[in-house]
């Protein structure tokens, strides 16, 4: 009789349905799960997005590259930046724990505070952006009258998402994988027929130097921006997993995701077709559109609920640090979810215009100060450590054996953010190195090289 209450047990806890108890802790070896596909299909499904798509079109049409220079800039920004990302998620199947929680071990107990407060910021930045894009996309199919519904809803689906917590959100956004691929497919056959398969400019027309690199940048800090939270999602694999298949499946998978899209929106904005994407569709049938809008919106979903679920942990260890004593549970996170989520409808709500490209422009200058930190995490996890941490201690108010703050690192990452402002360019500043350059932004270069050099040569002296 107790075997089979234990097998009804075991039965409820592998339920996608399960909620989720685990939080910010370590995640006990028995309710490990999961495997390198199950990986692959995570982070597919993580960049089959219409930010992915919509950040394709940027390739042609702001960085002014030929279809085929475009490929190989997404090609080569992704595969750069991802690497540094996916040696942040090969960190979560062998310790457990969220990377913020993970964060104290390289800045302390209340040092690391200010960083995670910065990526609670860019989760709530974007997130704004991507429920004003399904705003602006229910406007273009439904009408502007609708504008505000779709927001709600996405609060609605994706704090309930959140509230159950890491298995239903995998299946989720796994599931979406083909789905989204199907529509891609067929959105690019869509703009092949209206524009008769004509190009804007010829496959390989030679870009400068100046827009290569302005493209390369795009791949490079969409894959960085991953790296705060990627071992969020690998912290629930097997420990026998291993660094080294969660950094290769983590690294194919979030490359595979993103080129797709992005390559289709490559394409789509380098055909010259005037309309957008519904008045391509609806030309051979007028449900296409709203097929197309379901689509698009899930696509949202899936983006947003990754951001929030992460923004929530985090959250949960920003406050964790004045309670230690504190357990947060389930409901810790629904909350916090959903008040993210309220956060993130008010702004957006309130927000239309030129002021959404603000948001954009403060979003890459959250990216800019987002560098140093995964230069001083990779140094810390790989160089100086080498994967070994204390896990009691990065729970304790007094931050145990690695204290309050750690003046190194805090210090690295003044440094880190100070060397990035003469490379900086964006809407809201040009430095002065990167307007000789002619505009081009190669803070992400500068922001993870120095400060990570210098924190291994200081940290290894001190350890």
């Amino acid at each position: 009789m107790t075997q089979f209450a234990d097998k009804r047990a075991h039965a409820a806890e592998s339920s996608p349905f399960a909620v989720e108890n685990d939080t910010i802790f370590p995640i006990p070896e028995e309710r490990r799960h999961g495997n390198a596909w199950s990986l692959l299909m995570v982070w597919i499904g993580a960049n089959q997005n219409i930010m992915a798509i919509m950040t394709g079109m940027l390739y042609p049409s702001i960085c002014h590259l030929a279809l085929g220079w475009s490929l190989l800039a997404i090609l080569c920004g992704n595969l750069l930046g991802g690497v540094f990302m996916a040696l942040h998620a090969a960190q979560g199947p062998h310790l457990g724990i969220p990377q913020m929680q993970q964060t104290r071990g390289q800045f302390g107990s209340t040092g690391s505070l200010l960083i995670i407060a910065i990526i609670i910021l860019m989760y709530v930045g974007f997130t704004s952006t991507f429920f004003a894009i399904g705003r602006e996309q229910s406007a273009q199919v439904f009408g502007p009258g609708y504008g505000q519904v779709p927001i709600w809803g996405a609060v609605i689906v994706i704090a309930t998402l959140c509230a159950i917590g890491h298995d239903i959100i995998e299946r989720f956004i796994s599931g979406f994988v083909p789905v989204a691929a199907l529509t891609s497919v067929l959105l690019a056959f869509a703009y092949f027929g209206v524009s008769h398969g004509q190009l804007a400019m010829p496959f390989w027309s030679v870009p400068t130097m100046h827009q290569f690199l302005s493209a390369l940048s795009l791949g490079v800090l969409w894959q960085i921006a991953y790296a705060p939270y990627v071992s969020d999602y690998t912290r629930y694999l097997p420990s026998r997993t291993g660094e080294r298949t969660a950094f290769l499946v983590c690294l194919a998978g979030s490359i595979a995701g993103t080129t797709f899209p992005t390559f289709i929106g490559a394409y789509l904005g380098s055909t010259g077709f005037a309309g957008n994407m519904y008045d391509a569709v609806r030309t051979y049938s007028p449900f296409l559109p709203v097929a197309l809008f379901a689509v698009m919106i899930i696509s949202t979903l899936v983006s947003c609920t990754m951001q929030i679920y992460c923004a929530a942990l985090s959250s949960l260890t920003f406050l964790q640090t004045f309670r230690p004593n504190w357990t947060p549970t389930s409901q810790s996170r629904a909350i916090a979810a959903t008040l993210l989520l309220l956060a993130c409808a008010i702004i957006t709500i309130n927000l239309s215009g030129s002021v959404l490209e603000i948001l954009d422009n403060v979003i890459a200058l959250l990216l800019a100060v987002l560098s140093p930190w995964t230069a001083i995490n990779l140094a810390d996890y790989y160089l100086v450590r080498h994967g070994a941490y204390d896990i009691p201690s990065l729970f304790r108010a007094d931050g145990g054996i690695y204290g309050r703050a750690n003046r190194p690192a805090l210090i690295c990452y003044a440094i880190g953010v100070i060397v990035q402002i003469p490379f900086l360019s964006n809407g809201l500043y040009v430095g002065s190195i990167a307007r000789s350059l002619g505009g081009i932004d190669l803070s992400w270069i500068i922001g993870i090289f120095v400060p990570g050099l210098i924190y291994w040569f200081w940290a290894r002296r001190s350890i």
